[in-house]
């Protein structure tokens, strides 16, 4: 609790802070780098040719690997156009700095002073090679330069570290340890739900310490003096989690808190600090344990080696046994007439007569089996009787698995909807559909905990009655992360025992692969996009509906263009669903 006299402090601080935050966003020539974002990254890829990612600086940013950090706003120049100019330019020197591979190449740290002395040393190079190839660039460089002269009295004393950016550490690879500290909590499912989410301020590199829990129980007892709120930032000595929900207590706090070191433990969490950031260069494997319970392994790709790490992931199949009857019939009122106008859209395609070629009889001729009927009579060849077009409905050879990412970024929001709801609702109104044209269809969620328990729930079987399985879409809640490549490896597992020609498998999710151990960034990307080969080399289709804005940065990347979509209503994700399904029967 607050003494009165801490809690007038406490808000009058705030009010001012928040205050001069605001005078800051109304600043008229402001860019934001949310605002250029997609275009930016299109750029730098066309430069590079490489997947680039684009994220928020902390300062002035730079980049590592594949991933450039820019400021998160910019508003230094006269003119918006002008900071505009300045966003374009940083990406073309970040791209040919990239290329020239000017970075810091070990795993040793390197203070923010020594990291933009080397950026100012090495701009020369980074420079010429620039004007070289972007002749262009020239003159915006001047501009800026004389500019940021004309900011100091002594032009030996300015500040180009905005220009130049800094060296940031590339390549960074894992001690080798192993995560060891895995519990059976995971397998409880979703017994404890995170209930506060923020979303903090940009950081650009996450080093993931495991907890020691030995080190955790002989923690020396510290005493921190207050300032108006505090939060902590890692030191090396561990607190004990008891899972107290007050996030939004320290909000304010949180704004000066440094995320470059996060302690990575198992414990159920009960608030989100979520951070944007695509890396997994600090993060672990995990040990392998003595498994309980049925479970199949699959393979995963690495990338890096570009070979298979046999028998590396073990996927727990499991039935839905939870409903939630209400559910069922909230989400059918609810839509109702946007389930009736698809029923009828859905009715003309399912009905609807198409040509049936080389008949034994038939309306009309099929000209191209007359032509190979001529070449075999005069060839001496006996021609085949299958002659004619026959204009018949088409018997139904199709499967579809519609498969569910649950994990805790579900329980998130996109336009205002959260993300579980539009995917259950989506389910029970997609299933209605396709029971009611007989199609053969499955709908199944997954879940993971590190590579040794990824958890696949089937809520209704292929050939199980909807009538049933209907009520259990409801039930599922979020839980754990997204081991996105074993869970499409075991719908390919699924699809493989049914005896239909025309197999799909659609994904709904963020769309974005993680895990609790080694399995985020380049990795989780890469061994997604190879699962989707495995499944094309056995004819089974492959399609992705995202319900998150940042997935169009990594879904082309594993799905293809024109293999997936975004969307973040129930309403568009089912005309888009209806859509793929008249696209599926017509290529049946």
């Amino acid at each position: 609790m607050f003494e009165p006299d801490e809690y007038l402090f406490t808000k009058l601080a705030f009010y001012f802070k928040r205050r001069n935050l605001k005078k800051q966003e109304n600043i008229a020539n402001s860019v934001n780098l949310s605002d250029l974002k997609s275009r930016l990254t299109i750029f730098a890829r066309a430069i590079t040719g490489e997947s680039i990612e684009i994220f928020e600086a902390e300062r002035e940013g730079g980049y590592k690997n594949n991933n450039f950090f820019l400021p998160v706003a910019f508003s230094d120049f006269p003119t918006a156009d002008e900071n505009i100019s300045f966003y374009l330019f940083r990406i073309v020197y970040l791209s040919v700095q990239k290329n020239l591979d000017l970075n810091w190449n070990d795993n040793r740290e390197h203070e923010l002073l020594e990291s933009q002395q080397k950026a100012a040393e090495t701009s020369s190079r980074v420079l010429e090679s620039m004007f070289e190839q972007f002749p262009v660039t020239k003159k915006y460089f001047e501009s800026f330069i004389q500019f940021y002269k004309s900011k100091t009295k002594d032009a030996q004393q300015a500040d180009y570290t905005f220009i130049y950016g800094k060296w940031m550490r590339n390549n960074l690879e894992d001690d080798g340890d192993v995560l060891k500290n895995f519990t059976d909590a995971v397998k409880k499912g979703d017994e404890d739900q995170p209930k506060t989410t923020i979303k903090s301020k940009a950081v650009e590199e996450i080093i993931s310490v495991q907890v020691d829990v030995k080190q955790q129980e002989d923690a020396v007892l510290q005493h921190q003096f207050e300032k108006v709120e505090t939060a902590e930032e890692f030191g090396g000595n561990f607190k004990d989690f008891d899972g107290d929900d007050d996030l939004e207590d320290h909000a304010n706090a949180l704004d000066e808190l440094n995320m470059k070191y996060t302690v990575r433990v198992d414990d159920t969490a009960h608030s989100v600090y979520q951070a944007d950031f695509m890396e997994n260069t600090t993060v672990s494997e995990s040990a392998e344990y003595d498994s309980s319970g049925y479970h199949i392994t699959y393979d995963e790709w690495d990338y890096s080696k570009r070979v298979y790490k046999n028998d590396f992931c073990k996927v727990y199949p499991k039935s839905q046994l939870k409903s939630n009857i209400s559910y069922y019939k909230r989400t059918i009122l609810k839509n109702n007439s946007t389930l009736i106008g698809l029923r009828k859209m859905l009715t003309t395609v399912n009905n609807k007569y198409q040509f049936q070629r080389r008949q034994t009889q038939g309306e009309e001729f099929d000209i191209d089996a007359i032509t190979d009927l001529y070449v075999d009579v005069h060839s001496g060849h006996t021609p085949s009787e299958k002659i004619y077009l026959s204009k018949r409905k088409k018997e139904k050879d199709l499967s579809i698995l519609l498969l569910l990412d649950i994990s805790l970024s579900s329980d998130g929001y996109a336009a205002g909807n959260r993300v579980i709801d539009v995917e259950k609702e989506v389910s029970i109104l997609f299933g209605e559909l396709l029971n009611e044209f007989n199609i053969d269809f499955s709908i199944d969620c997954f879940y993971s905990k590190t590579r040794n328990h990824s958890t696949y729930i089937t809520i209704k079987d292929f050939d199980e009655d909807w009538n049933k399985a209907k009520f259990k879409v409801g039930a599922v809640e979020p839980s754990g992360y997204t081991r996105i490549g074993a869970a499409l490896r075991h719908s390919g597992a699924m699809l493989d025992k049914r005896d239909t020609k025309n197999k799909w498998v659609i994904l709904i999710s963020d769309g974005k692969p993680n895990d609790y151990d080694k399995y985020e960034g380049k990795y989780g990307v890469n061994d997604v996009k190879q699962a989707l080969r495995e499944l094309n080399e056995r004819q089974i289709n492959s399609y992705a509906l995202a319900i998150e804005a940042q997935a169009k940065y990594y879904l082309p990347q594993m799905f293809g263009q024109n293999h997936y979509q975004i969307l973040t209503t129930p309403v568009e994700m089912l005309k888009s669903l209806v859509l793929l399904f008249e696209k599926i029967r017509h290529q049946s």
